[in-house]
């Protein structure tokens, strides 16, 4: 909202110097406002992918970013406020799974075991509070627990985990907590029907997510069980849905997605006569999850507000500052139903750039 942006900058084995997080301020022609340099015990030189991060604006702003890398995967978290970072990690959830490190993306099979990749911030919530429609049920204080849930997912794996990110922010007890202690933080939703790269969630408590091998997007409501009937696909096309790699959106309610098929570079069968990178464009009516109103989680106010928050903003149950009930209520936000992807593209292309991820060799 602030009009900034973070880049990450990784290091590798052929350069001494050692990743970096950059705060740009777009608005002063990419100024550099922060720069901070990850320490080795944290993120070490030439032994690390860092890969996608998201932004918490709560108590002086932080970032969680999912590190990849073969040997030491995890989630860093940054703290602005405190100039520090720590790594969260977690054997269970954060590792691939053998299960799925088989990918078919339209002809092209490849075997690969990549850990923790895509990454979200879920809306805010009351975990004291489970019913989200009785009546009787006082609106959510600034003075009662609230939460926020950071959604995650190996890359080779069909399941979607998430952490509370109050445990994330916290670093005594990252430094205190045993394996078995972030292994029963952990949430395990349940299976997806392919695996994922990018992801990210919007304003209003919905995760989009790309299905690599069914080259498909889909959407999930984060407030609902994450069943089958719930994961809703907007969007398939075997020609234009070659590999979701990141998403965003901007100001309009627009949903921006990169698609690069990854998986033809890395067998090498990439072929310059073709369209290889696309960034493809869809309405959704709703705005990042960065735009998730905060009026009383912001960084004056810690656990104790004397006045009741704004019943406009926080609904009854489990109470967030986005809606229980979607905005969206149509099977595809890309033109046409999914139900027709085989016929015609479902989506509004907008060939902005040319982007070309690299593996870590």
């Amino acid at each position: 909202p602030k009009g900034r942006t973070e880049t990450l900058q990784r290091g590798n084995n052929h350069v001494t110097c050692p990743p970096k997080l950059l705060l740009l301020d777009l608005k002063r022609n990419g100024s550099i406002v922060l720069r901070y340099e990850f320490p080795q015990q944290v993120v070490p030189i030439g032994n690390n992918y860092l890969n996608k991060i998201v932004i918490d604006d709560a108590f002086g702003g932080f970032a969680y970013i999912t590190d990849n890398s073969g040997s030491d995967p995890g989630i860093v978290v940054f703290s602005r406020r405190l100039h520090q970072s720590w790594k969260v990690r977690e054997n269970n959830s954060m590792r691939a799974a053998q299960n799925a490190v088989q990918f078919a993306i339209n002809g092209t099979e490849l075997t690969f075991s990549i850990h923790i990749d895509a990454i979200a911030l879920g809306p805010y919530y009351n975990p004291n509070v489970q019913n989200d429609i009785d009546p009787q049920v006082d609106p959510l204080l600034a003075n009662q627990n609230y939460e926020r849930n950071v959604y995650y997912s190996p890359l080779s794996s069909y399941h979607l985990y998430s952490l509370p990110a109050s445990l994330l922010r916290d670093p005594e007890y990252v430094a205190k907590a045993t394996p078995r202690d972030i292994l029963e933080a952990v949430t395990d939703y349940g299976r997806k029907s392919s695996q994922t790269d990018g992801m990210i969630m919007d304003n209003q408590g919905e995760l989009y997510y790309g299905l690599l091998g069914e080259h498909s997007i889909a959407r999930w409501d984060s407030y609902k069980p994450f069943t089958p009937k719930n994961q809703i696909i907007i969007a398939r096309d075997r020609t234009h849905i070659q590999w979701v790699d990141g998403m965003g959106f901007d100001h309009e309610g627009y949903l921006y997605v990169v698609v690069n098929r990854l998986h033809n570079f890395v067998a090498g069968r990439m072929r310059p006569e073709e369209t290889n990178f696309r960034i493809l464009r869809g309405k959704t009516n709703a705005l990042s999850y960065v735009q998730t109103p905060n009026n009383v989680f912001n960084n004056d106010v810690r656990y104790k507000y004397d006045g009741e928050v704004d019943n406009s903003l926080l609904h009854y149950g489990v109470s967030s500052t986005t809606p229980v009930s979607s905005r969206l209520e149509t099977a595809s936000i890309f033109g046409r139903g999914a139900a027709g992807a085989k016929e015609a593209s479902l989506v509004t292309m907008m060939v902005l750039m040319v982007v070309a991820k690299l593996l870590a060799a």
